[in-house]
């Protein structure tokens, strides 16, 4: 099942991860000395923010995984296998593929430390490099992949939190209410040195947002999908609060330190976005389930894995022939050739792999087993 305007608001969300990273472009010498005060204010007043995307992503995947999957895996319509299965074809493929195209760009690292740069490898074609509490190897390669190795570690532990969540007890079920205040009392008492990958990095504390995202799907639940509102212009009102209190949240963040907005700070405004679109009743609603953006949705994925790589490979062609001299016609330029590649990837190696290990899998799975697998 696809809930059309949180698939567009995909797109949003990735757009200020990529926003985000156009830092890479400070990187390279020409434009040192030389930046463009405009982009240095954009940047630090709203670019630099952009990591918000991972927390909605986190978020959108428990929500969006109980939407298909809770009512399979409590009535054993799906087996654990297979769940996996499906799992890995979505996003195992495209990392893979995206692995092999950082391996030039990076590879002046085996230069200098072979074997430190095999094991960083190593750790992230198997998803691994995450829970390594150093930034030369979570952000090794391709740097973005490390949310997907926390992702595979959602996927792991999804069937059984949402069997104890859904069918073995209130006991379980409030304390998965309680852990997200565990989180800020983390943060508060965690030195500053370690906040950076415990609290946004590593897979363990970030399973919270994806436990609020399995919470959130409770709730929506109890709101009478698509009939919760009594008009349509009320429900335009409540997507035009809910925009806007994130929107709140997002300029006063200067006012709060970097430890809780790395990971609990947008929790309200996120959790508050994805209640109120997820009933699509809306205009705004209406405007998201326009099919262009739909679309741009479902390409979220592969721009989300390929933009660092463009924002690397243009940058450094444009630093060694200066052939552009303004940081914001660059970043234009590096958002262009990353959607069109986005658009190419997802045609061409996202959705055929997926398919391709899902037919592969069928072949050697159980007839019934086989039509569990969801798409």
């Amino acid at each position: 099942m696809k809930i059309k305007p949180l698939t567009s608001l995909r797109f949003f969300f990735a757009l200020m991860v990529f926003l985000r990273h156009s830092d890479f472009i400070f990187n390279h010498e020409q434009f040192r000395n030389t930046h463009n005060p405009v982009f240095t204010q954009l940047y630090d007043s709203f670019f630099a923010e952009g990591y918000v995307g991972v927390s909605f992503f986190f978020m959108l995947s428990g929500f969006i995984l109980c939407l298909n999957y809770k009512d399979k895996l409590i009535n054993d319509q799906i087996s654990l296998k297979d769940f996996w299965v499906a799992r890995m074809a979505r996003i195992y493929p495209l990392h893979l593929f995206t692995l092999l195209i950082a391996i030039p760009v990076s590879f002046s690292g085996f230069l200098t430390g072979k074997f430190f740069w095999l094991g960083k490898l190593v750790m992230n074609v198997f998803l691994l490099q995450s829970f390594v509490p150093d930034n030369e190897v979570y952000f090794a390669f391709n740097g973005t992949a490390w949310s997907i190795s926390d992702e595979l570690f959602f996927y792991l532990l999804f069937p059984f939190l949402v069997m104890a969540f859904f069918k073995y007890g209130r006991s379980f079920r409030l304390g998965m209410y309680v852990l997200p205040l565990m989180i800020p009392v983390g943060i508060y008492f965690a030195p500053d040195t370690i906040q950076h990958h415990f609290f946004y990095i590593n897979p363990m504390a970030r399973v919270v947002d994806f436990l609020i995202g399995i919470l959130l799907y409770h709730v929506y639940e109890k709101l009478r999908p698509g009939n919760f509102f009594q008009s349509k212009w009320a429900a335009t009102f409540t997507e035009i609060a809910a925009v806007g209190l994130f929107a709140l949240f997002f300029v006063f963040h200067n006012d709060v330190e970097q430890g809780y907005r790395y990971s609990c700070y947008y929790w309200i405004p996120i959790a508050i976005v994805l209640l109120v679109f997820a009933q699509q009743a809306g205009y705004l609603s209406t405007l998201l389930s326009n099919k262009v953006l739909v679309l741009a949705g479902e390409i979220s994925f592969s721009f989300y894995l390929l933009h660092q790589l463009v924002f690397k490979y243009l940058s450094f062609i444009n630093a060694r022939f200066f052939i552009i001299h303004s940081e914001l016609a660059l970043i234009a330029i590096i958002f262009v050739v990353s959607a069109v590649a986005s658009y190419v990837s997802y045609y061409f190696v996202e959705l055929p792999a997926n398919s391709y290990i899902k037919e592969k899998y069928r072949l050697l799975s159980t007839p019934a087993a086989a039509v569990s697998i969801a798409s």
